[in-house]
């Protein structure tokens, strides 16, 4: 028996709540990046998927579907690769049924004034050169335990030397910035203030990547990225080079036009055609699964990250996709049927969720009367009482994201620190994750072995003393008297004092 396309793109929606609740089951393994990749994947492939099961005959739907899954595959490889992973595990591989999308850049490329930009590539002195190390300013560091393994981001400015002046008044261009992602980190040191600036050094061996900053940190990983960001790239010495060998491009007078003939400049697919209104009740049942996805992918910010609603969001929207292909043999009914149906599942807790969704945009008809009327029935429920906040006596750091004083393009903006930590039950069960917040950071001290040599989360205890707050040995945040330090459970869940 043939395989079907459609089979492979429900199944595709339903593997994805699978998996995002799977990444977030235990405080001690949250996987945040495969939680924000996940849900990623939806933001602009629900309503295609909705648009392809109301179609009125198997072989439209079908012709949908494969047209959905090409318009997916289509943003490059690690899609491609993520989907052929995820339908593989939920039973319908698409391999076979898409053709395999062209492989990604690895090269800089031209905008369309001709201009060179870098791609991501290896941390080497070639990719450096151009850019004073010397004096590199601390904006942005981030340590976090994805699942069980220890990553860490930078993100520094440095000031070039050959080109334009950095923040060139007349260019409007900021000074660039070097983006450093090190992966598999087997040591993370730091003792710093609010602000840091000084020499950035490297050494590279077989061993992996030893990266001292301004004398306050340390790091040692087995691998190391770079991205930079710099409208004068093409300038340093490795733009000039890449210049030469890259040849200009003739571009389209408009660049959307090549998407109207079949298919962008970058290879990918023009998306499945869909309109606005198409579906009544069945659409606005998909508009709640891309809300949902959207609140999932609220994970990607540290400080928003929340354990609880995630795994709610799942519950109530488990098989979303092969109910949302049952509900367009129903009509109208059955999307309604649908949506009473998940509202039934979220219960008091989400009633006012639920409620906003529903108010959201305009929609005309029975449909629009009949969301109105579902939403002020869902406004008069009673909120239930909040359930009560975990106790972080004993703690395992997950993430410690530090930005510093003048992050951003503000000057002014003052350090700031979020700090995931996974929380043990009273009894037995999965840990909690806790968010602790601060402002106006004025000493942070970081060790990796406060994260656990594997991420088994081996809970420290937690001290919590006016303007300070330490888990264990290796964590320790100082914030200035009298400003916020913070403790709660995310996007959904209250925030409270630490001190």
């Amino acid at each position: 028996m043939a395989r079907s396309a459609l089979d492979a793109y429900v199944a595709l929606l339903d593997r994805s709540f699978v998996r995002i609740a799977e990444a977030a089951a235990d405080g001690r393994t949250f996987d945040r990046a495969t939680v924000a990749r996940c849900a990623d994947v939806w933001d602009n492939n629900t309503f295609p998927l909705s648009t392809t099961v109301i179609r009125r005959t198997a072989l439209r739907r079908e012709r949908a579907a494969r047209a959905g899954l090409r318009w997916m595959a289509g943003l490059g490889e690690a899609r491609y690769a993520w989907m052929v992973e995820q339908s593989a595990a939920a039973g319908h591989p698409v391999e076979g049924l898409i053709p395999v999308p062209p492989p990604d850049g690895h090269s800089p490329y031209r905008g369309y004034d001709g201009t060179l930009f870098p791609v991501t590539g290896p941390l080497t002195e070639t990719a450096v050169d151009g850019y004073d190390l010397s004096r590199a300013r601390l904006l942005r560091l981030e340590a976090e335990l994805s699942g069980t393994r220890l990553r860490a981001a930078l993100e520094v400015e440095v000031q070039r030397v050959c080109g334009p002046p950095e923040g060139d008044g007349a260019a409007g261009h900021p000074a660039p910035r070097l983006y450093l992602r090190l992966d598999d980190v087997s040591a993370a040191e730091f003792d710093a203030g609010p602000a840091v600036t000084g020499p950035l050094e490297w050494r590279a061996d077989a061993d992996g990547v030893d990266l001292r900053v301004a004398g306050v940190g340390l790091l040692r990983a087995a691998r190391a990225a770079l991205t930079v960001e710099d409208r004068y790239w093409h300038l340093t010495a490795a733009g000039r080079a890449a210049d030469a060998a890259t040849p200009v491009e003739r571009r389209p007078a408009r660049p959307g036009l090549l998407g109207r003939l079949g298919r962008n400049r970058h290879g990918r697919p023009p998306g499945p055609p869909f309109t606005v209104r198409e579906g009544g009740a069945h659409r606005l049942a998909a508009a709640l699964v891309h809300c949902a996805m959207l609140e999932i992918r609220m994970a990607r910010f540290p400080g928003s990250a929340s354990r609880r609603t995630i795994l709610e969001l799942c519950r109530v929207f488990e098989g979303a996709g092969t109910d949302l292909l049952a509900a367009a043999r129903q009509g109208e009914e059955g999307g309604r049927a649908l949506i009473e149906r998940w509202v039934a599942r979220g219960g008091d807790a989400w009633a006012g969720w639920f409620a906003e969704q529903l108010a959201l945009g305009r929609r005309d008809g029975r449909t629009g009367e009949w969301a109105e009327r579902l939403a002020d029935r869902l406004r008069a429920v009673p909120r239930p009482v909040a359930e009560p906040r975990p106790q972080t006596e004993q703690a395992a750091v997950r993430l410690l994201l530090v930005r510093f004083a003048g992050h951003g393009y503000d000057p002014t903006a003052p350090a700031s620190a979020v700090v995931h930590l996974a929380v043990p039950p009273e009894e037995a069960g999965p840990w909690e994750l806790v968010v602790a917040k601060t402002e106006r950071l004025e000493r942070f001290r970081l060790d990796a072995a406060g994260f656990g040599a594997t991420g088994s989360g081996t809970a420290a205890p937690v001290r919590k003393d006016g303007g300070r707050l330490t888990v264990g040995a290796g964590l320790a945040l100082e914030w200035r008297s009298g400003e916020s330090g913070q403790v709660g459970g995310g996007a959904r869940e209250s925030v409270h004092d630490v001190a």
